[in-house]
């Protein structure tokens, strides 16, 4: 071969090796971008006119957007890198009783991801129509609580006839009719619904006893003499229930109503700051508690007609409950064996002043001095006066042994319905307590002496 051919091979050679070298080099590509955030996982609740949704945070999530479907319409809301939560209200055009659909997308430099889960709540503006039926305004459960054999040992036991046999259930029972019965003009109302919330309103057709302190006694009120209206206290829940059976308005978390949710603050006085930590507002501001006594059974039973030998006042009872001294009321019945039975708890008469008490009202007052000096440790708190019931006023101790110690004269009259009361004994064969306790003898050693 010449020597020019030689270099000619050897040249296409060398070029077809450089060739093939950089045919098996791959160039290499833009380098790889951020990723997408993670999903998170959302949850999603309704409360009235309100909706919220919440979601769990993830990495590398700068922002997160919000959908609401809620089938014709779409709500949208954003929430920040450290949020977790937002609020939809019926400002932001939530519908009543639609079923909305919650999707949360998290949003960060490589993208966005949807939420992994897409949750589904249904709106009800008004939720106290569900609650109603486990309500004490529904069920009537107050007054059987007491009266039934089981669980309490009340009235039931010594007259033997069942509950639903006595007119009391005309206002103390199960409401099939439910909220237009008595409060509403319609079955179902809805959010903003108004009723005349007042003694000579709603209210007042069926609590009898607080209109009874107003207009029968003329019992001032400082909340009612400022214009205030039942549900300015009470709330909602008080009236519709929350959800939960209560068996009576005296069992914890069945009244919300509390003083202190508008009186925050105690003025700085002597009787506050060595009471209020012992003594409940009511022990001392309430001016009296009204009280029917001696309810006749017979007249009850043959002719659906609440007898009482009268409405007793200017008299409150004392006793232990929810740790404090409270005000305290009762009832009293005989039944058809001449067996009587009063049955006492805690009471909050809306008969509210100032100055209800001055310290010798309960300090050293008649009922302790008869209990410790004169009548050997029984108050005749009731009692037989050759022609008719007498009875003792002012602050009255529920005494730690009850029955013997405090006496209540009984009378029966002559017919159903009669007018002519006839004594036949001193004191009540039973006192029933079913909420709260007698106060303890350190109570009363503490009550003998004026302070």
């Amino acid at each position: 071969m010449l020597q020019s051919q030689r270099w000619l091979v050897l040249g296409i050679a060398v070029l077809a090796g450089v060739g093939m070298a950089a045919c098996g080099d791959e160039e290499p590509g833009p380098p790889a971008g951020p990723e997408a955030p993670p999903a998170t996982s959302v949850t999603a609740t309704t409360n009235v006119d309100t909706v919220t949704v919440s979601w769990t945070t993830v990495t590398g999530a700068d922002s997160f957007r919000v959908e609401l479907d809620g089938g014709r319409s779409t709500l949208t809301a954003s929430g920040g890198a450290t949020d977790t939560q937002v609020l939809f209200t019926s400002a932001e055009g939530i519908k009543d009783d639609v079923t909305y659909t919650a999707v949360v997308y998290a949003t960060g430099e490589g993208g966005e991801t949807r939420s992994e889960n897409a949750p589904t709540v249904l709106t009800d503006f008004f939720p106290w129509d569900e609650h109603f039926w486990t309500s004490l305004h529904a069920t009537g459960m107050g007054k059987q609580t007491f009266y039934n054999t089981a669980p309490n040992g009340g009235f039931e036991k010594s007259t033997g006839v069942p509950y639903m046999d006595l007119s009391c259930k005309s206002c103390h029972e199960p409401q099939a009719g439910g909220c237009v019965t008595h409060c509403h003009d319609v079955a179902k109302p809805g959010l903003g619904a108004e009723v005349d919330a007042t003694l000579t309103g709603a209210c007042g057709d069926c609590h009898s006893r607080q209109k009874a302190e107003a207009f029968v006694h003329g019992y001032s009120d400082v909340h009612r003499d400022a214009g205030m209206d039942c549900m300015e206290c009470h709330t909602m829940e008080d009236v519709h229930g929350d959800g939960t059976p209560y068996v009576s308005m005296l069992e914890d978390g069945a009244i919300d109503a509390r003083c202190e949710d508008c009186h925050t603050s105690l003025e700085s006085n002597s009787y506050h700051s060595i009471h209020s930590s012992t003594v409940d507002c009511s022990a001392c501001h309430i001016q009296s508690v009204v009280t029917c006594y001696n309810c006749h059974f017979e007249t009850e039973l043959a002719l659906d007609v609440k007898k009482p030998y009268g409405q007793f006042k200017d008299w409150v009872f004392l006793m232990n409950y929810r740790g404090k001294v409270h005000a305290a009321n009762f009832q009293s019945v005989v039944d058809v064996d001449d067996e009587s039975i009063l049955a006492m708890a805690p009471f909050y008469a809306h008969t509210v002043a100032e100055d209800a008490v001055e310290c010798n009202d309960c300090h050293g007052n008649a009922a302790l001095q008869e209990y410790f000096d004169e009548n050997d440790g029984v108050i005749d708190v009731v009692w037989w006066n050759g022609t008719g019931l007498s009875y003792m006023k002012g602050r009255i101790p529920v005494t730690p042994e009850l029955t013997g110690t405090m006496k209540f004269a009984v009378v029966q009259l002559n017919q159903p319905g009669g007018s002519v009361w006839s004594h036949v004994g001193d004191s009540v064969d039973e006192i029933q307590i079913v909420y709260g306790s007698p106060l303890t003898a350190e109570q009363m050693a503490k009550l003998k002496d004026p302070k």
